[in-house]
């Protein structure tokens, strides 16, 4: 469901009276908010040219991210976060949150007077896409102080637009009508800032919540991640996951699809759907959306939540063992299932003394951007021994077609500086730790390597040899002592 915002060019004068106060978004008595704790990333596409505007900023990106930083000072339990220049073309249903100038609101006409229009979509009284087209035939600068038409202030429209973001309406529209000093108010005035009726509506939605928490820093692979590309049928993303030790651990485990695109990532996938399963496969939980989530809050309170609403994410308490995710296209009787670049990643939230010690993704290699990448963060403060491999060949003995014959594998550390290369794994300097350790490939074609990793973010990249393409596996393991 989506409903439209307006904001009116008409300058009026605020009334004294402080009586009432601020309204609420709401739908059938329901009202609308972001799932507590989330942050909230607003893809900005302003204009990617620089102007020097009445107040300083150098472009409207600058002072919409302004404007953005108003409302953050008063969101105890939600942040906006931004994109500046985004790369994501603005588009109604992608569950992007997006701001642009334009002639049209997704095809529909501006209203006389109007300077810009915030479209809302939610679900179950959660806010699942917001929209904010300015209007482009209106003659727009930055600046503080009274209005000076016919040239309105972006920054002050731009504040009480994102104020419909965050869940709050027009209390000079409200029933019975609120005599209030108000940015939010329907038409806009000299106040170019936020009013205290302002913040009492952002603070009355976003004080409470889940208290926030962080990942502690232990001398673990604390995050394990693969990007790939999920194709149709049975060539989907599937990443496996080893618990180690005594104990449960709560990991989240996640998808990112199409938020990828926002990072210059091409032909990232839309709509996707995560599986997990055990070492006798079975399904023991599942995601489409993770804001409808039971867990979302807490997901988001770890700030571990997908930018886009139509990712998938799992917060779960697993025994030590073997477990399998795999990433899907959504698809149902009205959406056919499609291809894209997608990430799978793990997050050990250090519940327990257990870990993570090991991640193997399978996916399809291709050439260009189109292989197949594997992350891995080493916390702590000291060093730690693991071995990376790439196997192909040796996919054929458990039924696997059309294999990567040749596989390539790089690690680079979180600069991008090339930590090791190897193609033939009896090649490697480290060729006799492999096979001490008795992770020695079974295919000489095959690759890897034994490396000790000081703190920090690491990338596995696979391709094939002469741009060969075909199904692959990428594998990072934990070599130091088992808890």
């Amino acid at each position: 469901m989506k409903i439209r915002h307006f904001f009116l060019a008409a300058a009026l004068a605020f009334l004294a009276s402080t009586s009432l106060g601020y309204v609420r978004e709401f739908d059938n008595g329901i009202p609308l908010a972001w799932v507590k704790d989330r942050t909230v990333v607003i893809q900005l596409s302003l204009g990617t040219g620089t102007r020097i505007l009445r107040d300083g900023f150098t472009s409207f990106n600058d002072s919409a991210i302004d404007a953005l930083k108003t409302w953050n000072p008063h969101l105890a339990h939600l942040q906006f976060s931004w994109v500046k220049n985004s790369p994501v073309t603005p588009v109604e249903g992608d569950d992007e949150m997006s701001v642009a100038f334009d002639t049209k609101v997704f095809g529909s006409n501006f209203g006389s007077g109007t300077l810009a229009v915030t479209v809302l979509g939610y679900r179950n009284g959660n806010f699942e896409e917001t929209d904010t087209v300015f209007n482009k035939a209106i003659s727009w600068d930055s600046y503080r102080g009274a209005l000076t038409p016919p040239v309105f202030d972006f920054h002050r429209v731009a504040i009480h637009e994102f104020g419909h973001t965050l869940g709050l309406d027009h209390p000079d529209e409200a029933t019975p009508k609120q005599n209030v000093v108000a940015i939010m108010n329907s038409q806009v005035s000299n106040l170019d800032t936020l009013a205290q009726d302002d913040i009492n509506g952002a603070t009355a939605i976003y004080s409470t919540g889940p208290a926030y928490h962080s990942i502690s820093n232990d001398p673990v692979l604390m995050d394990l991640s693969t990007r790939g590309v999920t194709y149709t049928g049975n060539n989907v993303l599937i990443g496996g996951f080893i618990v180690q030790g005594s104990q449960p651990a709560q990991l989240v485990v996640r998808c990112l699809a199409f938020s990828l695109a926002s990072f210059g990532v091409p032909n990232a996938l839309g709509d996707s759907a995560i599986y997990l399963y055990d070492a006798n496969n079975h399904l023991i939980a599942s995601n489409d959306d993770w804001f409808t989530s039971s867990d979302a809050e807490t997901i988001s309170s770890y700030h571990r939540d997908p930018p886009n609403s139509i990712e998938s994410a799992l917060l779960v308490t697993l025994n030590p063992g073997n477990y399998t995710a795999i990433v899907k296209s959504y698809s149902d009787s009205q959406q056919a299932a499609t291809a894209g670049v997608a990430l799978i990643e793990v997050y050990d939230l250090r519940k327990s003394a257990s870990r993570l010690g090991n991640v193997s993704t399978r996916g399809q290699v291709g050439t260009g951007d189109n292989i197949l990448i594997g992350g891995i963060i080493v916390g702590g403060r000291t060093p730690k021994p693991v071995v990376v491999r790439a196997l192909g060949p040796t996919l054929t003995q458990f039924g696997v077609t059309g294999v990567l014959a040749d596989p390539y594998l790089e690690l680079r550390d979180g600069n991008g500086n090339l930590v090791e290369a190897n193609n033939d794994w009896q090649q490697s300097p480290e060729a006799a730790t492999i096979t001490a350790e008795g992770m020695a490939p079974p295919n000489a074609k095959e690759s890897a390597m034994a490396r000790t990793l000081s703190p920090g973010n690491y990338t596995a990249l696979v391709r094939g040899v002469g741009g060969t393409t075909g199904t692959a596996l990428v594998e990072v393991y934990d070599e130091s002592a088992s808890p």
